[in-house]
């Protein structure tokens, strides 16, 4: 049996440290709200349904009861919206759609995922490239689809969940045996995804990787 993942007066923090830090800085009341608003057990519903997954526990809890996006660890955390009658993570502007064809695969094992795609498709490797890896095999075996081919089964079973600024961004694991784990990534072309750790060295799941950032910022404002 899941226990219950607790929220209870974490959206009321989050909006007493932002009025406070912007009191400490001359400012007055913000004129739109800083979440976005919450989802209610249908929506929900039907996003999971759309990509056949069920949501980690403690991030389908912070969509019900806190807001489906909003202030978050960095700059904001990606919103889960409906656009044109589809579910996905917004992004920079950009609609991001979770591939839940296959779990996530982590840095260390990316190389080989990389050569059984190509084989896959009836090409065999070249040599690995330190920088970009097999990507000039992927627009040889895929043509002009190579690029976008690369770039989305390398993020698949994941979704950005976090704009950490200046194309750095967080990435929350949605299938896998890592599922409800965060991952970090800077904004090189190839840059590996890190997990995020908390002081003890342990990998944070959403809450803990929340509450943490929420913590600090309490800390700093007093």
């Amino acid at each position: 049996m899941n226990t219950r993942v607790d929220w209870s007066g974490v959206r009321e923090r989050v909006l007493a440290v932002e009025e406070a830090e912007r009191r400490a800085r001359g400012r007055g009341p913000l004129s739109y709200p800083l979440f976005e608003p919450v989802l209610t057990a249908a929506e929900i519903a039907e996003a999971e349904a759309q990509f056949g997954v069920t949501l980690p526990d403690e991030y389908r809890t912070f969509l019900a009861e806190v807001g489906a996006g909003g202030p978050g660890p960095a700059l904001h955390l990606s919103p889960l919206c409906r656009i044109d009658g589809t579910w996905g993570w917004l992004d920079g502007g950009y609609h991001w759609l979770l591939d839940a064809s296959g779990p996530f695969v982590e840095t260390e094992d990316w190389a080989d995922q990389q050569r059984a795609t190509l084989r896959a498709a009836g090409h065999e490797p070249t040599t690995r490239d330190e920088d970009i890896d097999y990507l000039d095999d992927y627009r040889e075996a895929f043509g002009d689809a190579g690029d976008e081919a690369w770039h989305l089964e390398r993020a698949r079973g994941a979704v950005p969940i976090s704009d950490n600024g200046c194309g750095m961004t967080g990435w929350l694991i949605i299938v896998g045996p890592h599922r409800g784990r965060l991952r970090d990534r800077d904004c090189a072309t190839n840059p590996p995804f890190e997990p995020y750790l908390d002081a003890k060295g342990d990998p944070h799941t959403f809450r803990t990787w929340y509450v943490e950032w929420l913590e600090q910022r309490e800390n700093a404002a007093r």
